[in-house]
Parts: C-alpha cells; structure tokens; sequence
C-alpha cells in the first residue's frame, strides 16, 4: 500500500486563505497609518499571516483527522468478518463487534490488550510472522489461535492487511472462525471412514444403475475391486430374474421415496448367492433433482440359515428330522378338520419300540441315536404321502392315517408296520431285531380333538405292551382307568423311598440235593400308604420307564449288603446275599467302583455279594459287557443270569461267550450261574 497524506489539500487552502488575509491587512494599514515605516508594515503582515495560518491548519487538521478515525471506524464496524487493527506494538486500536463478541471481552478491556493477551502462546511466533508480513509485504495470511476471555481456543484463518490509521503504519487483521470448519471437515472424514470401513457394502449408482461407489465392504462381501465395479451397471449383481424387481426400485427411488430393509439376492463373483437386506435412498442435487441411489446392502445369509435352523428345531426332531409334537398336533388338527367335512375317519398310531432301552442302556446312546434315526427313515418310507409321522419322545412315535374306513383299516396298517420294525436294523455293525407295540385311536369313536386321540393312543400302547413285544391294541374305556393308575403309581413311587414305603424280602435258594439253604434273593417290595402292598409287576416297570429304578437300585443293593453283614455278626451261617441289577445300573460310570465303595461301606466280603443280571442286557452288548463282566469277577462278587432262557437266545449267548473269550470261561463257572 503506497503512502497517503489525507491533510494534504486541507494545508493548501489554509495557506492560500491566510495570503490574501495578510495582503488585505498590510492595505488597509498602509491607507489608515500611511507614515508607519515599511519593515513594520510587513513585519505585522508576517506575523498575522501566520498566526491565522496555524490556527486554520490546526482546526482543519483537527476536523480532518476527526473525519479519517471515524471514517476508518465505521468500515472495522461493517466489516462481515472478524476484524480488529493491530500497531507496530501489537495494541489493538480498533475491533468490530464480531471480534468483542468472539472473544468476549467488552470494549475497555480489548482498548487495554496486546496481540499476547489474545492469541495462544504456541501461536504466537507464527501470528507476529503474519503480522511482520503485512507491515513489509502489504499482506500476511496464516492460521493462528485466539484465546477468548473465557480461555476457549478458537482456531481461525488471519489475513493481515497495513493500513495508515492517524498516519500511523497500522495492520487490519480479518479472521475466519475454523471451528464450523474444523468439524465440518472432520464430519466429512468420519462419514468417509464410516462409509469405507463399515461392516455392510455402501454403494452408489445412478438412476440408470451405474455403479458410482464401491466401499471395502462391498469388495469383501461380492469379491469383486473397486475398479471392477464402478462404472458397471449393477445388474451383474442379480441372479437371474431379480432385474425387474431392481428396476421398480429404482422407480421408487426416482420417486423420492427411500426404501428401508427390503430383502433379496445378489451374486458374488464367485458365483454364490447371498441373502441380503437393503436400504436405498434417493441422492439429490442443489435442485432437488434425484440424480441417483444410495445403497446399504447387508449380508444376511447367516441369519436366515439360523432363522430356518430354528424354524427347524421349532418344529422338528433334531435327532431324526421327523416332525414334533408341536407340527403333530398341527397336522392333526387340519386332518381332523378335512375329516368332519368328509365325514371320514383319522387313525392314531402310538408306537413304542420294544427293547429300545436296553440298547441304549447296553450299547450306549449313540448307538441308540443310530438306531431311532434307521427307524425314523423306515417309517417314512412306510407312511403314505398323506400321512403323517412324528417322534414325541425317546423311543415314541405317532402316525397319523387319514382317510381310512375305519378299525379292520387301521388294524391291516397296525399289521403291515409291526412287520417293517422287526425286519433287522444294523447299528454299529450289529444285527438288532426289535419289534413294537402299538396303541391306535379312531377318530372320532375314540375322541373328537387331537390331544384325547393321542392321550387314548397312549392308553392303548401300554396296554399291548402288557400282552408282550410285537403287539397291538385298540382303545377300550376301560384303558383310561389303567392310565390314571399308571400315573398315580408313578408320581407315589418318587416319594417312596422318601417315606420309606419301600422294603426288602429275602427268598432262600436250597441245594435240593441236601435241603441246606445256600444263600438269599433280596426282594424288593412297596407298601403304599393307601393303596397296600403293590405288586412288583406293577411298579418295576414304572420305575424303569420313569428313570427312578438307578436310586432305588442303589437303595437295594445297600440295604441288602448291610443286613447280609449283620446277619454274619449274629452269628448265622454266612451265605450269598442275591440282588438284581437293572441295565441303566449296569451301564452307569464307575458301576464297578461304587459296588466296591458299598462293600467297603458295609463290611460285607465280595464273594457273599451275588448280582443277578439279566439275559438280554447280557446279549444287547455281549462284547461290551465282557470288560464290565471281568471288573465286576475282580472284585470277588458272584455273578449270575437271572430269567435264563426267557429272552434271546441263551444258548447261543453262552457261545458267544466261550467261543470269543475262552480264556474268561471263569466268568460263568464257578462264579456265574445261570437261574430260570
């Protein structure tokens, strides 16, 4: 900026005016005192001329300057940005609003700060290196930090301009407030990073479909580059026939019309198919034009297997893939809805499988798991496509038949599915046989709903299982009677041993030979509080099929080795104490070490303690039991076959025995027998 001098022209007329003043003076002396000598006359001249001269110029100067402070004041004051106007010193002369404002200060604290008491002592080496630019160069620009009265840091743009303020070299500082800025510029790099770094792909297209951004997700998600998709129209994305469906979006979208989680497919470069979640918004001009699609695309493929996984696991058998009880009872109730329109009947098929738990028990559950899934694919095979089949428990299997005429029906179906279950299984390389029994219900002689259906079912497969494997039954009223029993009998039976309703007999074994008694059968006996005396037939099977015949066992076969011992201390004739072992004992962890803690406990020496095992837990695990069996011969306990004869083929169990253990013949003499 080249240097003014504003007073200039104002001196001149000054000047000018006091001239002609002191030529009209020195007449009017000369015509009023014409003897007064010369150098008077112009010494007197002289003197008013400059004295009107100084008193001019110092009210002209005064009202010019006057004119110029405030001139240059009210242009800081309409300043639209930040200004204030800093001396060689760093004084502030002058500030507008904006800079009170910003700062907070009001105007006689700014009219006593320096440059050092507003801008950061970090900043000001660089803020004077601005301002030492303007008063050289005529400008300075930079970024400096203001400190407010309040001590806030408020960064900003200062751009420095030299100005004459009273003919003084000043400097007007313009400042930009960089905060706005600042977070602004750091908005657009968070959602930039959001956008590049985020979990679901973002991708942006035209109206058209071309693809004008593709985030690292979209990269990893379909497999292919940045470079490889923008610029593509994004059709390449869709399995074929979802082109259409694209393209109403986008007319949704032209629309001004988000679209939020709509689901469909798209297809990686690799050739699979995702499941996806979609969200679309419209992308807009300064006019409000749409010009194009933003696209959140989500994976969804894992939840969708998981939401079928749990569709799956809500309505069928995890073990067998067959429906539960929940998609029965529905399928049920459809078939008995189509029933009473047609006035036709529904059969309800309530098969048990005969022996399932001694497998289980024997050969252990997977084997047992292995077997329920063969029988579940022969009963799929087996039903028509019309009929239904369900697992509703451990070995319990429904089947529904519909359309059928009526019992001779139902019993010809009964007949034919007893037949496909004792047809052989193989598990593990084992040939099992096993049959069913089989309750049926007749819709509606036998009940008007799906649940009494199956509840009568039920009724009627315990009692076929009452007249032996591979058996059937109808419902008869008379079996509701037998349920309730059933159900009384066993929740009493959990209190049992509680209230010590349970006791022991003990049945003598003689040598006929001699009449000399050999040893005892402790046998186990319930005296209900109300209904008397149960016979074992009645509740040993409850209490197998209930899962409580493991603490009862445990129960018997203590009590009996404490009163074998406490007969030997009365001094009677030490004999055998027999007791029978059920097959979930047989097969419990560490069955061996807890008959050993027992006798230990009780005092009774090994060889008076006999366990009765019977013949077909034997042969459902001859090779398995063999290792059991030797543990058990170890201890000193005897061992004995009780019901010998009744199950499978004994005779052939006492081969297998010695012909694939021949060295283990110990096992069945002296310490095993068999009993019939």
């Amino acid at each position: 900026m080249s240097k003014q001098y504003p007073l200039t022209g104002a001196l001149g007329r000054a000047t000018i005016v006091a001239l002609f003043l002191g030529a009209g003076l020195e007449a009017l002396t000369q015509a009023v005192v014409p003897n007064r000598l010369a150098w008077q006359a112009h010494a007197g001249t002289i003197l008013l001329c400059a004295s009107v001269v100084f008193l001019l110029n110092l009210g002209l100067l005064w009202r010019e300057n006057t004119k110029h402070e405030k001139f240059s004041e009210t242009i800081v004051q309409r300043l639209p940005m930040i200004a204030c106007v800093f001396d060689r010193a760093g004084r502030v002369r002058q500030w507008n609003s904006k800079f009170e404002a910003l700062l907070g200060y009001t105007s006689q604290e700014l009219a006593n700060l320096t440059a050092v008491d507003i801008i950061a002592r970090d900043q000001l080496a660089a803020t004077q290196q601005i301002i030492a630019a303007a008063f050289i160069a005529e400008t300075g620009e930079g970024e400096s930090v203001l400190v407010a009265k309040d001590s806030t840091l408020i960064p900003c743009r200062l751009t420095g301009v030299r100005i004459l303020l009273h003919d003084i070299p000043c400097v007007l500082g313009v400042a930009v407030d960089l905060r706005n800025l600042k977070q602004a510029e750091e908005s657009v790099l968070r959602l930039a990073s959001i956008v590049e770094f985020s979990e679901d792909a973002i991708i942006g297209k035209t109206m058209d479909g071309v693809i004008t951004s593709w985030n690292l997700a979209a990269e990893k998600m379909y497999g292919y580059t940045m470079d490889e998709a923008v610029g593509r129209n994004s059709s390449f994305l869709l399995p074929s026939g979802r082109q259409a469906e694209m393209r109403s979006i986008l007319e949704r979208i032209r629309s001004g019309q988000p679209i939020q989680c709509f689901e469909t497919q798209w297809l990686t470069k690799a050739g699979s198919v995702l499941d996806m979640s979609l969200s679309l918004s419209p992308i807009k001009d300064a006019s409000g034009r749409v010009t194009g699609a933003s696209t959140i695309a989500r994976d969804i493929t894992a939840r969708k297997a998981a939401e079928k996984q749990v569709q799956l696991l809500a309505y069928y058998d995890a073990l067998t893939g067959l429906p539960n009880r929940t998609l029965l009872q529905d399928r049920l109730a459809k078939a008995l809805a189509a029933a009473r329109r047609k006035k036709d009947k529904v059969a309800i098929l309530f098969l048990d499988l005969d022996l399932f738990k001694n497998i289980n028990d024997s050969l252990g559950h997977s084997a047992g798991d292995r077997l329920l899934q063969d029988v579940a694919e022969r009963l799929k095979t087996w039903g028509r496509e019309q009929d239904s089949v369900a697992r509703v428990g451990g070995d319990e299997f429904i089947l529904v038949l519909n359309d059928v005429k009526g019992m001779p029906d139902a019993a010809v179906a009964a007949e034919r599915l007893m037949d496909a279950m004792t047809a052989e299984f193989v598990v593990q390389g084992r040939s099992l046989n096993i049959g069913c029994s089989l309750g049926i219900s007749i819709f509606p002689e036998h009940g008007a709903d799906g649940e009494t259906l199956m509840k009568n079912a039920d009724a009627a497969m315990y009692s076929a299982k009452k007249y032996g494997r591979n058996n059937f039954q109808f419902f008869t009223n008379d079996m509701n009677a037998q349920v309730m029993e059933r159900l009384t009998l066993e929740n009493s039976l959990r209190l049992a041993l509680a209230k010590k309703e349970l006791f022991l007999v003990y049945q003598p074994q003689m040598d006929i030979a001699s009449g000399r008694i050999t040893g005892l059968e402790a046998l186990l006996r319930w005296q209900h509080s109300e209904l008397g005396l149960v016979p074992p037939d009645k509740f040993i099977r409850i209490a197998e099929n209930s899962g409580l015949i493991a603490p009862i066992g445990e129960w018997v076969l203590r009590t009996a080795c404490i009163q074998a011992r406490k007969w030997q201390d009365e001094g009677l004739p030490a004999v055998t104490i027999a007791v029978n072992v059920s097959a979930v004992q047989f097969r419990q962890e560490n069955f061996c070490e807890f008959i050993g803690r027992v006798l230990h406990e009780t005092g009774l020496a090994a060889q008076y303690l006999e366990l009765e095992l019977t013949e077909s837990l034997l042969l459902s695990s001859a090779d398995l039991t063999l290792s059991l069996l030797r543990k058990l011969k170890a201890t000193g306990v005897m061992l004995s076959i009780d019901d010998f004869g009744t199950g499978y083929s004994s005779f052939g169990y006492l081969r297998t025995i010695s012909g694939q253990q021949a060295q283990d013949r110990s096992l069945l003499y002296p310490g095993c027998r068999c009993k019939t």
